[in-house]
């Protein structure tokens, strides 16, 4: 076996808990370390690069956002890694529309066709 499919075998499957990966972003200049699973980083990178920001700057203002929040409703703090999975969410949420579900395949049933859950269906066991 070549090390190339050594490789691709430990690859973790979609549905494998995968960790959490550490990046420091700069919060204001300050070097912050911020956890979070592999594809919010992919998507936060892919926002990013649509709004023409870097994951620096979104995350900057959104902790303004978070802190500025905060304090208009007195209420327990939030970790800037949760706000950077509901803001990720939000503006999927937000962008979602019916024809880009149609185009997805969503509505028909299956609620994790075309995500990283997406499975084809189980064969029946042979009998033998």
């Amino acid at each position: 076996m070549s090390g190339q499919d050594s490789q691709a075998s430990n690859a973790p499957s979609p549905l494998s808990a995968i960790p959490l990966v550490t990046r420091t972003v700069k919060l204001f200049g300050q070097p912050t370390p911020l956890r979070l699973e592999p594809s919010y980083w992919e998507a936060l990178d892919d926002i990013c690069h649509r709004e023409d920001l870097t994951v620096d700057e979104l995350c900057s203002d959104l902790k303004d956002r978070l802190d500025s929040q905060s304090r208009r409703s007195r209420g327990v703090a939030v970790s800037l890694a949760n706000a950077v999975r509901v803001f990720i969410v939000g503006y999927y949420r937000k962008a979602a529309t019916e024809k880009g579900h149609d185009r997805a395949g969503h509505g028909r049933g299956d609620p994790f066709v075309s995500t990283p859950f997406d499975q084809p269906p189980a064969q029946p066991a042979k009998e033998g």
